[in-house]
């Protein structure tokens, strides 16, 4: 059995509710917000409910059909899939899940650029970033306003603390990169480049540890 997606163990937790068809799955995954947390699409989910059939972690319990609409099987989750959805969710929280975003990369290599293109480059994230923060901030005070517990929101605030700082740290940059503190134009420093060969040299030049037994 192929490693739960994030899909996946959105929708075994939405079964693990209620029985559900993949629609409602969909629509629910939507209307809870859970679509910034995964890349989510009828497709994708109809997708993942077929590996997860196909895995015994669900199973179907009847088709009906509305009007016109096409026929809509309903699965529940079973007993393997509740032990599969728990162990990977247990996973999530506490084991390492390397990711490689590209924002990273672009900070690594933003000193290839002019000062300006790299300032309209961050400024458009931070706009970005701040929006996104402002959404989200009102949406976690609404449904906490309407009484949903915080034990259900610790996804969102986790999000929220990231984007301020992200906000706060972009801030700081921006302003850094206006006044030109960060130096930008200037040549890569010689001292730094002297000081890294002679450590390179050292390092190779030392004895090698004995091999212990």
């Amino acid at each position: 059995m192929a490693e739960l997606s994030a899909v996946a163990v959105l929708v075994l937790g939405l079964l693990r509710e209620r029985p559900r068809h993949p629609y409602d799955v969909f629509q629910t995954l939507v209307e809870r917000g859970d679509a910034r947390l995964v890349r989510v699409n009828p497709g994708a989910v109809y997708h993942a409910v077929e590996r997860l059939e196909r895995d015994g972690l669900v199973a179907a319990v009847g088709t009906e059909r509305c009007g016109n609409r096409p026929e809509r099987t309903t699965y529940r989750l079973t007993t393997t899939g509740r032990d599969a959805y728990e162990q990977r969710l247990a996973s999530f929280l506490g084991d390492e899940h390397p990711v490689h975003p590209v924002f990273p990369v672009g900070l690594a290599e933003a000193v290839d650029l002019p000062r300006t293109v790299v300032v309209d480059a961050l400024s458009r994230r931070r706009a970005r970033e701040a929006e996104r923060l402002a959404r989200l901030e009102d949406a976690y005070d609404q449904v906490r306003a309407d009484g949903l517990p915080r034990r259900y929101l610790l996804d969102v605030e986790h999000d929220v603390a990231h984007l301020r700082h992200e906000v706060a740290w972009l801030d700081a940059t921006l302003a850094e990169l206006a006044d030109d503190t960060l130096d930008w134009g200037a040549p890569f420093p010689a001292d730094f480049a002297r000081a890294r060969h002679a450590r390179r040299a050292a390092t190779l030049a030392a004895p090698a540890a004995p091999a212990t037994h």
